[in-house]
């Protein structure tokens, strides 16, 4: 097997926060911030979700809080994004990083999701409820 040179802990480019609580800085701080982030969007939109930069740094990696609505006319699910954070000093980044749609992750999790993993992360020895926050 024949070794590359890779950058520090590339971050899948399908990866969800679950998916990085190993390489987190301070997994229940992060995961606590960018939960207040899609409080704050699910009271002014009523939905809230959230996909990771693949891009940055696995450590503290940035995150798009989206919301979905649906469109009167045409009944289709629309997804609109809310704001773009650094996942270090979790301020908002400027729009023309959420443009950049090879930023993010396609994999969301909404709210209720991140919800669940900050609990696993507080209580980690509590009684696993991994489909709970499925639909």
């Amino acid at each position: 097997m024949a070794t590359k040179r890779v950058p520090p802990t590339p971050i899948a480019a399908d990866a969800t926060i679950a998916d990085m609580v190993e390489t987190l800085d301070k997994p229940v701080e992060y995961v606590r911030r960018v939960l207040e982030k899609l409080e704050r969007c699910k009271r002014a939109h009523g939905d809230a979700q959230v996909r990771i930069g693949v891009r940055g740094r696995a450590e503290a990696p940035n995150y798009l809080v989206e919301y979905v609505r649906e469109d009167k006319k045409t009944q289709e699910r629309v997804t609109h994004q809310d704001a773009a954070y650094s996942g270090s000093t979790h301020r908002e980044l400027a729009p023309h990083h959420i443009a950049e749609a090879r930023n993010w992750s396609p994999e969301e999790m909404n709210i209720t999701a991140v919800s669940a993993l900050i609990g696993r992360l507080r209580n980690p020895r509590a009684p696993s409820s991994r489909f709970a926050d499925e639909d």
